[in-house]
């Protein structure tokens, strides 16, 4: 039997490796980056249960690092933003958790975990946490809760260290064992934007997941439903007024420079600005972040940086900017493909969606 030539073999693995990649890619884009592991009764079940909110207490493993390099920032620094991310987790749920709002509990971790020994059942619990992409060994652990230091948003606002913070929801049996949805945010300290955005992500997905079943729609049906969507919406987006934050511009990329390439109204602002639009659900804009899917594999994870471009309305998709397949084409090597900014390219590629057009 004729052997193949070596480059060959490796052309063939390495174009099965990025159509695999490829299709990820294209699932993630048309769900929202949505992790769904939950069966349709266990959503049902989060829909009508009790919520219980997972509020964030000093973890030790932050107060360790702290004291060790006190350089990464003040306890007590980290207390109060602890105390504001609590506030702002209660301000979320209660004006945008669109299921059973009677008697909302928050709870700590370690709270939470007594209830679940006690065997207490009937509750949905919702959550948000920090975790580095995997190399080896898990990857998520509640008791570790946020990720925390002085100078936050600098440090992960180019994902160096490739930190993400999900949102999290299931039921109370399974709490730290399994989950109904996982949605990666776009904050590692999660904001009021990021936190109204996972929210209605839930609710999203859960609309979906039910009529898929209502409609005997196929998940390659449903995708392609999305998709048309998308498109449908990218035409909306030259009447609202984009919101980017300046920190996830690329170094620099001035207003003026972005201009060049997006002719359509644009605002440059700072988290407060878009906390503000996003808590008020303001139709007159939409907003751009930077996004990381997570595919997991048996031995590492690999991330996928995209910029998405949401209606500030109700947090659904009008565009997305996947990475390049020379990107794409290199996760057989390293773990991490697309740009972690907003770019020139960037707006080229908006642009070109809203005239129909798409491109590598």
């Amino acid at each position: 039997m004729e052997n193949k030539p070596t480059n060959q073999i490796i052309m063939k693995k390495s174009y099965l490796q990025l159509s695999l990649y490829c299709f990820l890619v294209a699932l993630a884009f048309s769900a929202k980056a949505q992790m769904g592991f939950g069966k349709l009764e266990e959503i049902e079940e989060v829909q009508k249960s009790p919520l219980i909110v997972m509020i964030e207490e000093p973890r030790e493993k932050v107060l360790k690092k702290l004291k060790k390099h006190p350089r990464k920032g003040d306890v007590e620094d980290y207390k109060a933003d602890l105390r504001i991310y609590n506030e702002n987790i209660k301000t979320a749920v209660e004006k945008f958790w669109p299921y059973n709002k009677e008697g909302i509990q928050y709870k700590t971790y370690d709270e939470i975990k007594a209830m679940k020994k006690a065997r207490v059942k009937g509750h949905a619990v919702l959550l948000c946490q920090s975790s580095k992409a995997r190399t080896d060994g898990p990857g998520n652990v509640y008791a570790n809760g946020l990720a925390w230091d002085k100078n936050i948003q600098e440090d992960f606002d180019d994902r160096r260290d490739a930190m993400f913070t999900s949102m999290t929801v299931n039921i109370i049996e399974d709490f730290e064992k399994g989950a109904v949805y996982v949605l990666p945010l776009f904050d590692v300290f999660p904001t009021r934007a990021s936190l109204v955005f996972g929210i209605k992500s839930i609710k999203a997905y859960f609309d979906r997941r039910v009529s898929m079943k209502k409609d005997k729609v196929k998940g390659r049906d449903l995708m392609k439903q999305q998709e048309e969507e998308m498109k449908k919406r990218v035409q909306l987006l030259p009447s609202k007024t984009l919101l980017l934050r300046e920190e996830w511009l690329e170094d620099k990329l001035t207003a003026a420079k972005f201009k060049e390439y997006y002719p359509y109204p644009f605002k440059i602002c700072d988290k407060d600005f878009m906390d503000e639009v996003i808590m008020n659900s303001d139709a007159a804009y939409a907003y751009g972040v930077e996004m990381p899917v997570i595919i997991s594999q048996s031995n590492r994870d690999i991330i996928i940086y995209m910029q998405y471009v949401f209606d500030a309305a109700d947090a659904e998709p009008m565009a997305i900017v996947k990475p390049s397949t020379g990107s794409l084409m290199a996760l057989s090597i390293i773990n991490k493909a697309g740009s972690r900014n907003f770019t020139t390219k960037t707006a080229q590629k908006i642009v070109a969606q809203i005239k129909g057009k798409e491109g590598d």
